[in-house]
């Protein structure tokens, strides 16, 4: 059993990481903070489905007692700081910011504007795709849990590129998302009036998740990933769908690209490889910690066509994040995570 602190449950991965973790088989206390809170709030106020369901309350800052893990469910710039305090008394740390994502403070200061208070961080971090790095996350005091785009993107695109079928300096990422995978934080483009049948791309060229792609893919062939990545907004609450454009180095069929695939991902509970000539669907994920993979080839054009589907606010947010503690505590890999309707 664990002892469990949450920082930043206001925001909607925060509140459905906090869902998740009350209903966790193995956690013994949860807390769960908001700093901006002033005073204990119920935790249905920030998810009302949870009305009626736990007396959990919402604090505004944390008690000191002892934990596990701490969850810094934050914005960019808040674990930097808070950290090391947490490190220093034994708590691992799971960062769901760019905090910790990225190696170079050089390559962080490029895409998220700010100097890292804390490099050491980056140099300790392991990122957190427990389909790549499962065995050095059950060690990790500090694991960077990934951004909802580069998920899909890297769980695509990654046997592929660890197999050599693909150039990796030539990957195209198309990919879609629901509004809640912005935050609660309103842009013009977020008010129902003008995303509501609605669609378009934004931040076209220099997107923050760029980076982290490029450097897991790079770890896994044979030469640096270089990734074009456009993502748009789709007019739904939840959901990531993207397309993966590779272009083949060497003749290979549908077939062996398929095996290949499932077999890399054979012993992975949360990726799907679905059968050949199946099409992922936002609504085959929405509520669960599954990315699901389609595979597809153009013989005319010689291109790897992939398509990945994910819930954002799950495989891409707090299911993924649940899924690092489990392997981080010694859990079972699926606990509090396979039960039907996640955000039912």
């Amino acid at each position: 059993m664990a002892k469990i602190k949450v920082i930043g449950v206001a925001g909607y991965s925060g509140s459905e990481l906090a869902r998740l973790l009350l209903a966790h088989p193995h956690v013994e206390s949860l807390q769960l903070i908001d700093r901006k809170a002033e005073e204990p709030i119920p935790i249905w106020k920030y998810r009302p489905n949870l009305r009626g369901t736990t007396e959990q309350m919402v604090v505004g800052k944390d008690d000191g007692s002892p934990a596990e893990v701490v969850f810094f469910a934050t914005p960019d710039g808040v674990a930097m700081e808070h950290a090391r305090s947490y490190l220093d008394r034994g708590i691992r740390v799971i960062d769901f910011s760019g905090d910790t994502r990225l190696r170079s403070p050089e390559v962080h200061k490029a895409f998220y504007g700010i100097e890292h208070k804390d490099p050491a961080l980056l140099a300790e971090a392991v990122y957190g795709i427990p389909e790549l790095h499962r065995e050095e996350i059950k060690t990790a005091r500090v694991i960077a849990n990934p951004g909802c785009y580069a998920t899909s993107v890297i769980l695509g695109a990654a046997p592929a590129v660890r197999r050599g079928l693909v150039d990796p300096g030539k990957i195209i990422a198309d990919c879609k998302s629901g509004v809640s995978g912005a935050g609660k934080h309103l842009t013009a483009r977020m008010h129902f009036a003008e995303c509501e049948g609605n669609f378009n791309a934004y931040k076209v060229t220099g997107h923050k998740h760029i980076p982290e792609i490029e450097q897991e893919l790079s770890l896994l062939g044979a030469g640096p990933a270089r990734i074009t990545f456009v993502p748009h907004l789709l007019p739904v609450t939840r959901g990531i769908l993207t397309t993966i454009y590779g272009a083949l180095v060497k003749p290979v069929s549908l077939e062996e690209i398929q095996a290949e695939y499932e077999g890399q991902y054979a012993d992975c509970p949360f990726v799907r490889v679905l059968p050949l000539g199946e099409e992922c669907t936002l609504k085959g994920v929405q509520g669960s910690n599954f990315c699901d993979i389609s595979v597809h080839l153009d013989t005319r054009a010689q291109l790897l066509i992939l398509t990945c589907v994910e819930d954002n606010l799950l495989k891409g947010a707090s299911g993924q994040a649940v899924q690092n503690m489990n392997l981080a505590l010694g859990f079972e890999e699926t606990a509090g995570l396979m039960q039907p309707g996640l955000w039912l």
